[in-house]
C-alpha cells in the first residue's frame, strides 16, 4: 500500500510538474499571440496610413502636372505673343526709318527749290514760291502722302497736309 501511495505521490506530482509546464507553455504561446496580434494591427494602421498618405501624393501630383502644363501652354503663348511684338517693333523701326528717310528728302527737295529765299524779304503782295505751287514741293507733298498711305501712318498723312 506504501508503494502504491509512493507511486500515486509520484505521479500527482509529475502530473503537477507538467500541468505547469502546459501552462507555461500555454501563457507563452497566448503572449506570443497577443504580440502578434498587436504587431499585426500595427503593420495594417501603418499600411492604411501609407496608403493614404500615397492617395494624397497622386493628387497633388495630378494637381501639380495640370498646373505644368497650363503653364508650359501659357509660355508658348507669351513666347509667341513676345516674338510677335519683336517682328512688329521691328517692322515698325523700319517703317520710322523711311519716314525719316522721305521727310529728309521731302527737305532736300524743299530746300533746292527754295534755294536763298529765307535770305530775301517779301512784302505783302510778293507770293511765296509754295503759293506759286511749285512742281518740287508739289513733288514732296505727293511723295510724303503717298509713303503716308504705303505706310498706313497717321503722322506722315499730317505732315502731308501741313506741307500743302
Amino acid at each position: 500500500l506504501e508503494e502504491a501511495e509512493e507511486q500515486l505521490s509520484t505521479a500527482r506530482r509529475t502530473e503537477t510538474k507538467n500541468l505547469h509546464a502546459f501552462e507555461m507553455v500555454k501563457q507563452s504561446l497566448e503572449d506570443e499571440l497577443k504580440y502578434a496580434n498587436k504587431e499585426i494591427d500595427e503593420a495594417k494602421a501603418g499600411l492604411a496610413a501609407a496608403g493614404e498618405k500615397k492617395s494624397k501624393a497622386e493628387g497633388d501630383l495630378a494637381v501639380t502636372s495640370k498646373g505644368l502644363e497650363e503653364d508650359i501652354k501659357a509660355l508658348g503663348d507669351l513666347h509667341h505673343e513676345c516674338m510677335s511684338k519683336a517682328e512688329d517693333f521691328e517692322a515698325e523701326t523700319k517703317s520710322r526709318g523711311e519716314e525719316l528717310a522721305a521727310i529728309a528728302k521731302a527737305k532736300e527737295v524743299i530746300k533746292e527749290n527754295v534755294g536763298g529765299a529765307e535770305k530775301l524779304s517779301y512784302g505783302l503782295e510778293q507770293v511765296s514760291l509754295l503759293q506759286v505751287g511749285s512742281a518740287a514741293a508739289s513733288r514732296a507733298v505727293r511723295l510724303v502722302r503717298d509713303l503716308a498711305k504705303t505706310q498706313h501712318s497717321a503722322a506722315l498723312a499730317q505732315l502731308a497736309v501741313r506741307l500743302r
